[in-house]
Protein backbone atom coordinates (compact mmCIF):
# COMPACT_ATOMS: atom_id res chain seq x y z
CA UNK A 1 0.00 0.00 0.00
CA UNK A 2 2.94 2.12 0.91
CA UNK A 3 4.58 1.29 -2.20
CA UNK A 4 1.47 2.29 -4.15
CA UNK A 5 1.04 5.75 -2.35
CA UNK A 6 4.88 6.77 -2.78
CA UNK A 7 4.41 5.79 -6.85
CA UNK A 8 1.53 8.05 -7.33
CA UNK A 9 2.82 11.02 -5.30
CA UNK A 10 5.97 10.51 -7.31
CA UNK A 11 3.89 10.55 -10.93
CA UNK A 12 2.19 13.74 -9.28
CA UNK A 13 5.30 15.69 -8.76
CA UNK A 14 7.00 14.30 -12.16
CA UNK A 15 4.07 15.10 -14.68
CA UNK A 16 4.23 19.22 -13.56
CA UNK A 17 7.71 19.10 -14.30
CA UNK A 18 8.26 17.43 -17.33
CA UNK A 19 5.83 19.74 -18.53
CA UNK A 20 7.15 22.66 -17.73
CA UNK A 21 10.58 21.12 -19.27
CA UNK A 22 8.79 20.54 -22.58
CA UNK A 23 7.28 23.99 -22.56
CA UNK A 24 10.72 25.88 -21.53
CA UNK A 25 12.82 23.18 -24.40
CA UNK A 26 9.30 23.88 -27.28
CA UNK A 27 9.74 27.53 -26.36
CA UNK A 28 13.96 27.69 -27.80
CA UNK A 29 15.20 28.38 -24.98
CA UNK A 30 18.40 26.26 -25.24
CA UNK A 31 17.91 27.24 -28.80
CA UNK A 32 21.40 27.62 -30.68
CA UNK A 33 21.33 31.92 -32.15
CA UNK A 34 23.72 32.33 -34.82
CA UNK A 35 22.93 35.79 -35.39
CA UNK A 36 23.42 36.61 -39.56
CA UNK A 37 22.24 39.13 -42.27
CA UNK A 38 23.32 39.81 -45.91
CA UNK A 39 23.34 43.78 -45.38
CA UNK A 40 23.78 46.18 -43.12
CA UNK A 41 20.97 48.27 -40.45
CA UNK A 42 20.54 51.08 -39.03
CA UNK A 43 18.55 52.33 -36.06
CA UNK A 44 15.45 54.52 -36.67
CA UNK A 45 14.23 56.65 -33.32
CA UNK A 46 11.33 58.16 -32.66
CA UNK A 47 8.57 55.61 -32.33
CA UNK A 48 8.27 53.07 -29.72
CA UNK A 49 6.70 49.90 -29.76
CA UNK A 50 6.40 49.54 -33.58
CA UNK A 51 4.88 46.22 -33.50
CA UNK A 52 3.33 46.37 -36.75
CA UNK A 53 4.71 47.83 -39.93
CA UNK A 54 3.42 47.64 -43.40
CA UNK A 55 4.49 49.50 -46.37
CA UNK A 56 2.97 51.28 -49.82
CA UNK A 57 4.66 49.15 -52.44
CA UNK A 58 4.49 51.97 -54.93
CA UNK A 59 5.78 54.72 -52.95
CA UNK A 60 8.27 53.04 -50.21
CA UNK A 61 6.12 54.72 -47.80
CA UNK A 62 6.28 53.16 -44.50
CA UNK A 63 3.07 53.04 -42.04
CA UNK A 64 4.08 52.17 -38.50
CA UNK A 65 1.46 51.01 -35.36
CA UNK A 66 3.37 52.32 -32.44
CA UNK A 67 2.19 52.11 -28.63
CA UNK A 68 4.52 52.29 -25.64
CA UNK A 69 3.29 48.89 -24.24
CA UNK A 70 5.58 48.73 -20.93
CA UNK A 71 3.55 52.57 -20.33
CA UNK A 72 0.09 51.29 -21.49
CA UNK A 73 -2.43 53.89 -20.95
CA UNK A 74 -0.08 56.63 -22.59
CA UNK A 75 -1.69 55.65 -25.35
CA UNK A 76 0.00 54.97 -29.14
CA UNK A 77 -0.15 56.11 -32.89
CA UNK A 78 0.39 55.40 -36.08
CA UNK A 79 3.41 56.86 -37.97
CA UNK A 80 4.80 57.81 -41.69
CA UNK A 81 8.32 56.63 -42.52
CA UNK A 82 10.01 56.85 -45.61
CA UNK A 83 11.97 53.74 -46.45
CA UNK A 84 15.43 54.19 -46.66
CA UNK A 85 15.21 57.96 -45.61
CA UNK A 86 16.61 57.16 -41.71
CA UNK A 87 14.81 60.15 -40.85
CA UNK A 88 12.31 60.59 -37.96
CA UNK A 89 9.23 59.34 -38.08
CA UNK A 90 5.80 60.94 -38.28
CA UNK A 91 3.11 61.26 -36.13
CA UNK A 92 -0.27 61.19 -38.52
CA UNK A 93 -3.13 63.24 -37.12
CA UNK A 94 -6.31 61.43 -36.65
CA UNK A 95 -10.04 62.62 -35.93
CA UNK A 96 -10.93 59.70 -33.51
CA UNK A 97 -12.15 60.58 -30.19
CA UNK A 98 -10.36 59.20 -27.16
CA UNK A 99 -6.87 57.54 -26.58
CA UNK A 100 -5.75 55.20 -29.77
CA UNK A 101 -4.35 51.99 -28.73
CA UNK A 102 -3.14 50.62 -32.17
CA UNK A 103 -2.15 46.73 -32.80
CA UNK A 104 -2.16 45.33 -36.26
CA UNK A 105 -2.72 47.30 -39.46
CA UNK A 106 -3.52 47.07 -43.01
CA UNK A 107 -2.93 49.26 -46.09
CA UNK A 108 -6.22 48.70 -48.85
CA UNK A 109 -4.61 50.81 -52.36
CA UNK A 110 -7.30 52.49 -53.53
CA UNK A 111 -7.23 52.79 -57.19
CA UNK A 112 -9.81 55.14 -57.87
CA UNK A 113 -9.48 56.89 -54.48
CA UNK A 114 -7.78 57.59 -51.17
CA UNK A 115 -6.00 54.61 -49.89
CA UNK A 116 -7.55 53.44 -46.42
CA UNK A 117 -5.68 52.05 -43.08
CA UNK A 118 -7.45 49.40 -41.09
CA UNK A 119 -6.27 49.47 -37.79
CA UNK A 120 -7.04 47.25 -34.54
CA UNK A 121 -7.60 49.15 -31.51
CA UNK A 122 -8.19 47.97 -28.14
CA UNK A 123 -10.18 50.70 -26.66
CA UNK A 124 -10.15 52.12 -23.03
CA UNK A 125 -12.65 49.64 -22.16
CA UNK A 126 -10.18 46.90 -23.43
CA UNK A 127 -6.83 47.80 -21.98
CA UNK A 128 -7.85 48.58 -17.92
CA UNK A 129 -7.09 44.79 -17.18
CA UNK A 130 -4.80 44.81 -20.28
CA UNK A 131 -7.19 41.80 -21.56
CA UNK A 132 -7.95 43.00 -24.82
CA UNK A 133 -11.05 41.16 -25.06
CA UNK A 134 -13.05 44.11 -26.02
CA UNK A 135 -11.29 44.82 -29.58
CA UNK A 136 -12.42 47.29 -32.76
CA UNK A 137 -11.47 47.69 -36.21
CA UNK A 138 -11.30 51.32 -37.46
CA UNK A 139 -11.13 51.93 -40.82
CA UNK A 140 -9.32 55.25 -41.88
CA UNK A 141 -8.74 57.38 -45.52
CA UNK A 142 -5.14 58.57 -46.16
CA UNK A 143 -5.72 62.44 -47.23
CA UNK A 144 -2.91 64.83 -46.97
CA UNK A 145 -0.64 62.47 -44.55
CA UNK A 146 -3.73 62.95 -41.71
CA UNK A 147 -6.22 59.71 -40.72
CA UNK A 148 -9.82 60.58 -41.15
CA UNK A 149 -12.26 58.33 -39.83
CA UNK A 150 -14.50 56.01 -41.89
CA UNK A 151 -16.13 53.89 -39.84
CA UNK A 152 -15.27 51.47 -36.51
CA UNK A 153 -16.44 47.99 -36.69
CA UNK A 154 -16.90 46.00 -33.59
CA UNK A 155 -17.20 42.75 -32.68
CA UNK A 156 -20.25 40.77 -32.52
CA UNK A 157 -18.95 39.02 -28.47
CA UNK A 158 -15.82 39.50 -26.72
CA UNK A 159 -12.37 38.49 -28.38
CA UNK A 160 -8.95 39.63 -28.57
CA UNK A 161 -7.84 40.89 -31.74
CA UNK A 162 -4.29 41.39 -33.32
CA UNK A 163 -3.85 41.89 -36.59
CA UNK A 164 -5.98 42.77 -39.75
CA UNK A 165 -5.67 41.90 -43.22
CA UNK A 166 -7.92 44.27 -45.58
CA UNK A 167 -9.36 42.18 -48.34
CA UNK A 168 -11.36 45.16 -50.21
CA UNK A 169 -12.27 48.86 -49.15
CA UNK A 170 -14.67 47.56 -46.79
CA UNK A 171 -14.00 44.00 -45.47
CA UNK A 172 -11.21 42.35 -43.75
CA UNK A 173 -9.48 39.86 -41.89
CA UNK A 174 -8.33 39.84 -38.69
CA UNK A 175 -6.67 36.93 -35.56
CA UNK A 176 -8.11 36.29 -32.66
CA UNK A 177 -4.76 35.22 -30.59
CA UNK A 178 -6.85 33.73 -27.64
CA UNK A 179 -10.16 32.69 -26.84
CA UNK A 180 -10.02 33.04 -23.00
CA UNK A 181 -11.61 36.19 -21.26
CA UNK A 182 -10.25 35.85 -18.05
CA UNK A 183 -6.40 36.33 -17.33
CA UNK A 184 -5.71 32.55 -15.97
CA UNK A 185 -7.84 30.93 -18.83
CA UNK A 186 -5.61 33.40 -20.82
CA UNK A 187 -2.28 31.92 -19.41
CA UNK A 188 -3.22 28.62 -19.26
CA UNK A 189 -4.02 28.80 -23.38
CA UNK A 190 -0.78 30.19 -24.17
CA UNK A 191 1.74 28.06 -22.15
CA UNK A 192 -0.60 24.93 -22.77
CA UNK A 193 -1.21 25.48 -26.52
CA UNK A 194 -4.57 25.27 -26.10
CA UNK A 195 -6.59 25.61 -29.76
CA UNK A 196 -8.65 28.46 -29.14
CA UNK A 197 -7.89 31.37 -31.28
CA UNK A 198 -9.14 31.67 -34.61
CA UNK A 199 -9.80 34.15 -37.53
CA UNK A 200 -12.63 36.86 -37.79
CA UNK A 201 -13.87 38.15 -40.65
CA UNK A 202 -15.13 42.04 -40.76
CA UNK A 203 -17.81 43.22 -43.22
CA UNK A 204 -20.95 45.88 -43.12
CA UNK A 205 -21.12 47.00 -39.15
CA UNK A 206 -19.89 44.10 -37.53
CA UNK A 207 -16.95 41.64 -36.75
CA UNK A 208 -18.09 37.83 -36.69
CA UNK A 209 -15.58 34.54 -35.77
CA UNK A 210 -15.88 32.33 -39.11
CA UNK A 211 -12.93 30.13 -37.69
CA UNK A 212 -11.35 28.32 -34.82
CA UNK A 213 -8.79 25.74 -33.52
CA UNK A 214 -6.16 28.05 -33.68
CA UNK A 215 -3.01 27.89 -31.48
CA UNK A 216 -2.42 31.74 -30.98
CA UNK A 217 -3.04 32.95 -34.28
CA UNK A 218 -1.09 36.31 -34.63
CA UNK A 219 0.09 37.61 -38.39
CA UNK A 220 -2.61 37.67 -41.22
CA UNK A 221 -2.43 38.44 -44.42
CA UNK A 222 -4.31 38.28 -48.13
CA UNK A 223 -2.46 37.92 -51.44
CA UNK A 224 -1.86 40.12 -53.77
CA UNK A 225 -4.55 39.43 -55.89
CA UNK A 226 -7.00 38.55 -53.24
CA UNK A 227 -7.53 34.71 -53.47
CA UNK A 228 -5.59 33.06 -50.53
CA UNK A 229 -5.70 33.80 -47.19
CA UNK A 230 -2.28 33.15 -44.69
CA UNK A 231 -2.01 33.06 -41.00
CA UNK A 232 0.84 32.53 -38.75
CA UNK A 233 0.50 31.29 -35.22
CA UNK A 234 2.96 32.33 -32.50
CA UNK A 235 2.79 29.00 -30.14
CA UNK A 236 1.45 26.89 -32.67
CA UNK A 237 4.32 27.47 -35.01
CA UNK A 238 2.17 26.95 -38.05
CA UNK A 239 1.68 28.66 -40.98
CA UNK A 240 -1.48 28.13 -42.96
CA UNK A 241 -2.54 28.58 -46.46
CA UNK A 242 -6.80 29.63 -47.21
CA UNK A 243 -8.39 29.60 -50.06
CA UNK A 244 -10.56 32.72 -49.83
CA UNK A 245 -14.50 33.15 -51.34
CA UNK A 246 -14.61 36.34 -52.78
CA UNK A 247 -18.49 36.69 -52.64
CA UNK A 248 -18.55 34.90 -48.97
CA UNK A 249 -15.41 35.62 -47.16
CA UNK A 250 -15.54 31.66 -46.39
CA UNK A 251 -11.82 30.48 -45.53
CA UNK A 252 -11.21 26.65 -46.74
CA UNK A 253 -8.19 25.33 -45.37
CA UNK A 254 -5.79 24.06 -48.03
CA UNK A 255 -1.95 23.69 -46.76
CA UNK A 256 -0.29 24.26 -43.56
CA UNK A 257 3.76 24.09 -42.75
CA UNK A 258 5.51 24.14 -39.86
CA UNK A 259 8.36 25.99 -38.75
CA UNK A 260 10.20 26.05 -35.93
CA UNK A 261 9.41 29.56 -34.63
CA UNK A 262 7.29 32.22 -33.01
CA UNK A 263 5.14 33.51 -35.87
CA UNK A 264 3.95 36.90 -35.84
CA UNK A 265 2.88 39.20 -38.43
CA UNK A 266 2.88 38.77 -41.80
CA UNK A 267 3.89 40.96 -45.14
CA UNK A 268 4.31 41.11 -48.55
CA UNK A 269 6.67 41.68 -51.45
CA UNK A 270 6.42 42.86 -54.79
CA UNK A 271 6.15 39.24 -56.06
CA UNK A 272 3.60 38.63 -53.09
CA UNK A 273 5.91 36.20 -51.06
CA UNK A 274 5.84 36.21 -47.53
CA UNK A 275 7.71 37.88 -44.71
CA UNK A 276 7.58 37.11 -41.53
CA UNK A 277 8.65 39.11 -38.06
CA UNK A 278 9.49 36.04 -35.70
CA UNK A 279 10.28 35.28 -32.16
CA UNK A 280 12.58 31.97 -31.98
CA UNK A 281 13.08 32.05 -28.59
CA UNK A 282 9.18 32.69 -26.68
CA UNK A 283 11.02 31.99 -23.51
CA UNK A 284 13.35 34.86 -23.97
CA UNK A 285 10.70 36.83 -25.43
CA UNK A 286 8.35 36.63 -21.86
CA UNK A 287 11.55 37.83 -20.38
CA UNK A 288 12.19 40.44 -22.37
CA UNK A 289 8.49 41.42 -22.12
CA UNK A 290 8.29 41.60 -18.25
CA UNK A 291 12.19 42.87 -18.16
CA UNK A 292 13.77 45.18 -21.04
CA UNK A 293 17.02 43.74 -20.20
CA UNK A 294 16.53 40.63 -21.02
CA UNK A 295 16.89 40.42 -24.56
CA UNK A 296 15.09 38.34 -26.97
CA UNK A 297 16.58 37.31 -30.38
CA UNK A 298 15.07 38.51 -33.47
CA UNK A 299 14.57 37.15 -36.75
CA UNK A 300 12.77 37.63 -40.21
CA UNK A 301 11.98 34.48 -42.26
CA UNK A 302 11.09 34.99 -46.17
CA UNK A 303 8.29 32.29 -47.42
CA UNK A 304 8.26 31.60 -50.79
CA UNK A 305 5.14 30.71 -51.89
CA UNK A 306 6.11 30.75 -55.69
CA UNK A 307 8.42 27.87 -55.04
CA UNK A 308 6.77 25.14 -52.57
CA UNK A 309 6.43 27.89 -50.02
CA UNK A 310 10.39 27.20 -49.10
CA UNK A 311 11.38 29.00 -46.23
CA UNK A 312 14.44 30.99 -45.67
CA UNK A 313 15.60 33.21 -42.80
CA UNK A 314 16.89 35.99 -43.74
CA UNK A 315 17.30 37.76 -40.83
CA UNK A 316 18.26 36.29 -36.87
CA UNK A 317 20.36 38.30 -34.04
CA UNK A 318 20.69 37.41 -30.31
CA UNK A 319 18.51 40.35 -29.12
CA UNK A 320 21.36 43.16 -30.27
CA UNK A 321 20.77 45.54 -31.90
CA UNK A 322 16.70 44.69 -31.92
CA UNK A 323 15.28 42.94 -29.28
CA UNK A 324 11.63 41.04 -29.71
CA UNK A 325 10.90 41.28 -33.36
CA UNK A 326 7.60 41.19 -34.66
CA UNK A 327 7.65 42.27 -38.24
CA UNK A 328 9.88 42.47 -41.67
CA UNK A 329 8.58 45.08 -44.08
CA UNK A 330 10.41 44.53 -47.63
CA UNK A 331 11.04 47.36 -49.87
CA UNK A 332 13.16 46.70 -52.75
CA UNK A 333 16.59 46.32 -51.37
CA UNK A 334 15.41 47.67 -47.50
CA UNK A 335 13.88 45.56 -44.89
CA UNK A 336 12.45 47.50 -41.86
CA UNK A 337 11.86 45.47 -38.49
CA UNK A 338 9.79 46.72 -36.12
CA UNK A 339 9.57 44.94 -32.40
CA UNK A 340 6.42 45.22 -29.22
CA UNK A 341 8.92 47.23 -27.14
CA UNK A 342 12.06 48.84 -27.96
CA UNK A 343 12.05 52.37 -29.14
CA UNK A 344 13.19 52.53 -32.55
CA UNK A 345 12.87 50.62 -35.43
CA UNK A 346 15.72 49.19 -37.56
CA UNK A 347 16.16 50.55 -41.51
CA UNK A 348 18.14 47.45 -43.21
CA UNK A 349 19.64 47.51 -46.44
CA UNK A 350 20.30 44.25 -48.51
CA UNK A 351 23.59 44.30 -50.27
CA UNK A 352 23.58 40.10 -52.35
CA UNK A 353 20.12 38.91 -53.03
CA UNK A 354 18.71 38.26 -49.23
CA UNK A 355 18.20 34.70 -48.81
CA UNK A 356 20.95 32.39 -47.17
CA UNK A 357 21.29 28.75 -46.53
CA UNK A 358 18.67 28.06 -43.86
CA UNK A 359 17.46 25.51 -41.53
CA UNK A 360 14.09 26.19 -42.17
CA UNK A 361 14.26 25.18 -46.02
Amino acid sequence: MLKKWLITMLIIILLPAIFIMYIVIDSGAFKTIEPHFSGSCKTVTGVVGAEDITIDATSGLAYISSHDRRNWSSGGGIYMYQTGSYSKPILMPHDIDGTFYPHGISLWKNPNGLDRLFVVNHPPSATENKQRSDSEVIIFEIKENQLKHVKTLKTDSPFSLNDVAAANDSSFYATIDRGSLTRFGRMLEAYGRLAMGGIAYGRGDVITRISGNLVYPNGIQVSRDGKMVYVSESTGKRLLSYTRDEVSGELSLIDEISIDSGLDNIELDADGNLWIGAHPQMYKFLKHSIDQTNRSSSQVLLVNVNNGMSVDEIYLNNGSPISGSSVGAPYQEHLLIGSVYEPFILDCKDHNSGLTNSPFR
